[in-house]
């Protein structure tokens, strides 16, 4: 096997405040976007998904009560194309109910901020000068 990550599933406390931060807040098109009764998808590539299940069904799927969320477990990246990129989404994330964590920084490779999304999720925006963000 190849190893290969088409579908990243995360837990939240609530779909319709999820879907709305995503959708209205950090404005994911809607045609990028499936929806159903236990979940919703984000399409963001041809190969690449990121779902959102409540976090009991998923501890209901594996017969387990569900446990405390941490921001510590791992960590979302998105490329932006420019560091004006970085800061709108950074802006955005707040203005939706989100929380950005510090002030984004400038290091040697670019320029990077972090934000929660209201379920915890943390997410690292970056813009690398040298990489192209396709």
């Amino acid at each position: 096997m190849k190893p290969c990550i088409n579908v990243l599933t995360l837990g939240v406390d609530d779909l319709v405040r999820s879907l709305a931060f995503y959708r209205d807040g950090l404005q994911v098109p809607q045609e990028l976007i499936a929806q159903a009764d236990d979940h919703f998808a984000l399409h963001l590539r041809e190969d690449f998904s990121l779902v959102f299940f409540e976090r009991s069904a998923i501890a209901a799927l594996i017969g387990r009560a569900p446990g405390a969320s941490s921001a510590s477990e791992h960590i979302i990246g998105h490329a932006a194309a420019s560091k004006d990129e970085v800061d709108g989404i950074l802006r955005s994330a707040k203005a939706a109910g989100g929380t950005v964590i510090g002030s984004p920084k400038v290091e040697p490779w670019g320029y990077m901020g972090h934000f929660l999304d209201p379920d915890g999720h943390l997410w690292e925006i970056w813009w690398n000068p040298s990489a192209t963000n396709e």
